[in-house]
């Protein structure tokens, strides 16, 4: 039983320690900006100068666009290798441990791997995860749908197959319920990528519907924000629309469903007139080839003269 019992405690105190061998990595300061800073292991960051200027002109038109300016810099670290990723994304949840980059609540910072392992909208990857942090900063139970909208819309990351994939999952009845899915991950994974595109359309809608309530929840936002507070969720949005998170869920799911069928019949309308001019000219060439195996056609015969043979004799003797 001692036996056992030491095994046990050996197997925990190595476990700690690979566990702190992964958070002891020396962090060096490569970039920092009035928003951000950015740390790697050995001090360099290959984006260069260019591409922190152009994430902290990103940062700064986000800030700008909602009125609200956090008081901090947020952490950025950058990974080195995937090994070291994984390490750090392990235990976090299933969908922290497949992706590329997260933020932690608990140690307020962002992990991203290194720049040559994601050369895909890398800036965008980056901003995803800054919204996940500047919300963090200025609200307090947020729900997730408004995380992963927002990230999702200011890193960049709605293409057009994330529409198509939208509308066919709408058009054919799928959804995911927002109160349901509030604070959590669906836990099957091939619903992750409803998730995400539901999120933006719930933040969308949110923005779009009522714009000024959209504006008021953000001026209660950043009235709190001067004061270093963070403002609560609920009962800011309830403040500004009037309404609770119940209600919003059931608005939004009967206007997601009309928006689908907008899209569907939209993108029919365009693929029609995109096709048209196609359309014209084979109908052209059918019809050309439909007149090439008709039969010809035998020419009229020349009218007679007309001219009496006295007349022509009284031509003639003039």
């Amino acid at each position: 039983m001692k036996l056992l019992f030491r095994a046990a405690l050996i197997y925990l105190i190595l476990l700690g320690c690979l566990g702190l061998g992964a958070q002891d990595t020396t962090w060096k300061v490569a970039a920092s900006t009035d928003y951000f800073v950015i740390y790697s292991v050995d001090g360099t960051f290959p984006g260069g100068k260019a591409f922190v200027d152009e994430l902290e002109e990103r940062v700064g038109l986000l800030q700008m666009d909602l009125g609200v300016y956090p008081h901090r810099k947020a952490e950025i670290r950058i990974v080195p290798d995937k090994a070291r990723y994984q390490s750090l994304a392990k235990g976090r949840g299933a969908i922290v441990e497949f992706s590329e980059a997260f933020y932690s609540m608990r140690e307020r910072r962002i992990y991203v791997r290194s720049i040559d392992q994601i050369p895909r909208n890398y800036g965008g990857l980056i901003l995803h995860e800054y919204t996940h942090w500047f919300l963090d900063e200025l609200l307090s139970q947020a729900p997730l749908w408004l995380h992963e909208g927002m990230a999702t819309h200011s890193g960049g990351q709605m293409g057009l197959e994330r529409y198509y994939y939208y509308v066919r999952e709408r058009f054919w009845g799928n959804r995911l319920d927002l109160i349901e899915f509030g604070h959590s991950y669906p836990q099957r994974q091939e619903n992750w990528e409803l998730y995400y595109v539901t999120s933006y359309f719930a933040v969308r809608y949110m923005r779009e519907n009522d714009h000024a309530a959209w504006k008021g929840f953000w001026g209660i936002v950043a009235a709190n924000n001067r004061l270093g507070k963070k403002t609560n969720f609920n009962r800011a949005f309830e403040q500004a629309y009037g309404l609770n998170l119940y209600t919003f869920n059931q608005e939004f799911a009967a206007a997601s469903k009309r928006q689908a069928w907008i899209y569907l019949i939209t993108g029919f309308t365009s693929l029609l007139f995109a096709v048209l001019p196609f359309l014209v000219i084979f109908a052209r060439i059918r019809q050309k080839k439909k007149m090439k195996t008709l039969p010809d056609l035998e020419l009229p015969a020349p009218p007679e003269d007309e001219t009496s043979e006295e007349q022509q004799d009284g031509l003639t003797d003039n």
